[in-house]
């Protein structure tokens, strides 16, 4: 009896197969690793950074807000009104290839802000005393992935941003000031926000509310009265931002340079202004009062 025995052969189709399979998966691998290593940060920096320009939007649409209520709760007392503001807490998603959200914090008064204004006339002084303490703040602090973190802070009816221990003004405070009278006098108007409410804050990466009601106004009864300097000591967390928005406020409104002075250090700002020879400041002040609250319905 014979055996058969059966040879094994040689097959280049099995083998050519195989090693495609390889470069294959290795190609694949390497596109990969090099798209979330290379790409898919830049593109979540990008994304992020998308973001934080929304929830400035979000923070400016407060201000705008606030301005308006404030504008009609001034013409009447009496008023009260309400507005909420949605915020944007987290963003920078990827659909597909990345789908984790940065977040951020919301707080109300976990801030410092105060005014003092001090303004004389002959024998005659005048302070606001314990009128314009304790204003309070609203403050977002994200908590990005990639993009650098930062702060928006609304203090006093102004919007700033600080990052990596520097700030910003982006949008000026209810504060102005020009020569009137044919030159011959400066006003200065100003208009304090004090925004009450408990000290809470609410962290998160989806949308949370802000809810700010009007809580009526108040002046300190200053107007038409002639003082010959005013001294107003802001008390702040971004000294630098405030040193910048009086330099150029004094420097847009036309007065003598020598009639005024900016001084601060790491907690407060002052600002001095002395009218010339003949030249008196007339100073209108008023106060406009909000309650803020987080998440209403909660």
């Amino acid at each position: 009896m014979q055996m058969k025995i059966k040879r094994l052969e040689f097959c280049e189709n099995a083998v050519s197969s195989v090693v495609s399979a390889v470069l294959l998966l290795g190609i694949i691998v390497s596109v990969i690793t090099v798209v979330n290593v290379q790409y898919i940060p830049e593109w979540k920096t990008a994304a992020e950074q998308s973001h934080m320009d929304n929830v400035f939007y979000d923070m400016a649409e407060m201000k705008n807000e606030v301005d308006i209520l404030s504008a009609y709760v001034r013409t009447d007392t009496s008023t009260s009104l309400s507005v909420s503001i949605p915020i944007k807490m987290g963003g920078g998603s990827l659909p597909v290839f990345s789908s984790g959200k940065s977040g951020g914090r919301l707080a109300i008064n976990e801030e410092n802000f105060s005014l003092n204004i001090v303004a004389n006339t002959p024998g005659l002084t005048y302070d606001s005393d314990l009128v314009l303490v304790n204003l309070g703040t609203v403050s977002y602090i994200s908590d990005n992935n990639y993009f650098v973190d930062q702060k928006l802070v609304y203090e006093n009816g102004a919007l700033l941003i600080s990052q990596n221990n520097y700030s910003l003004m982006r949008l000026a405070p209810h504060i102005d000031m020009e020569m009137t009278d044919n030159a011959t006098n400066i006003t200065m108007n100003i208009n304090v926000i004090d925004i009450n409410g408990p000290k809470r804050s609410v962290s998160s990466n989806s949308v949370e509310e802000l809810n700010v009601r009007t809580n009526g106004s108040d002046s300190l009864y200053w107007e038409g009265i002639l003082f010959t300097d005013m001294t107003m000591t802001v008390e702040t967390s971004y000294p630098s931002s405030w040193v910048t928005f009086f330099e150029t406020m004094a420097k847009d409104s036309g007065i003598d340079p020598a009639g005024y002075s900016i001084n601060s250090n790491e907690t407060a700002v002052l600002f001095f202004l002395e009218g010339n020879a003949g030249e008196d400041i007339k100073l209108n002040v008023t106060k406009t009062i909000f309650d803020a609250r987080l998440n209403l319905l909660l």
